[in-house]
């Protein structure tokens, strides 16, 4: 999985296109053991609510389902996690969507909410590498722990000169951003 496109909007959302050459696996089905392994480093990831056709948990849903949706909600864990002690209420959404009539096979659209661009920038690095690492078998490679923490500094570093869009800085509150 590559992502091969990544556009910043200024309604604190982040679209990425992301790739999967037809050789590659494109659902979990393929590759059993990867909502699994996600699931052990990041217990929350499994409570995530989604909005399917079929109502279920993400849990179920993430055994059957295509690896850039499982991609788009590690992401938004990945941006909860970081931003755990330092925004409380952060509320970002996401969604992936695909059609292969108009597109090459394999290819996806994910979009997904984000607080601070290099914050996201890198928890889209760090989503595609544990997804790659998974499939290449390599995850024990990657101290997941010790790259949130790398992150966590990062967030708390660049409040100083990135204003938040989910968060004021004085109160952790949510900032309608329609308003």
């Amino acid at each position: 999985m590559r992502v091969t496109e990544i556009t910043f909007d200024e309604s604190g959302k982040v679209r990425l296109t992301v790739e999967i050459p037809e050789t590659d696996a494109i659902l979990t089905t393929h590759v059993p053991n990867m909502p699994r392994i996600l699931f052990r480093r990041f217990p929350y990831l499994a409570a995530q609510r989604c909005f399917n056709d079929e109502g279920i948990s993400f849990r179920s849903e993430a055994r059957n389902t295509e690896i850039p949706h499982l991609f788009e909600h590690l992401l938004l864990e990945i941006q909860k996690q970081v931003h755990r002690g330092i925004c409380t209420d952060l509320s970002i959404t996401g969604e992936t969507e695909w059609n292969w009539l108009v597109d090459p096979r394999g290819s996806f659209h994910v979009t997904v909410g984000y607080d601070n661009e290099i914050v996201a920038m890198a928890s889209i690095r760090l989503a595609e590498r544990l997804i790659n690492a998974i499939d290449s078998k390599d995850i024990a490679l990657i101290d997941v722990d010790r790259e949130v923490h790398r992150l966590r500094q990062l967030v708390r570093q660049s409040r100083r000169f990135i204003p938040p869009l989910r968060c004021s800085r004085e109160r952790d509150e949510v900032i309608d951003l329609a308003a």
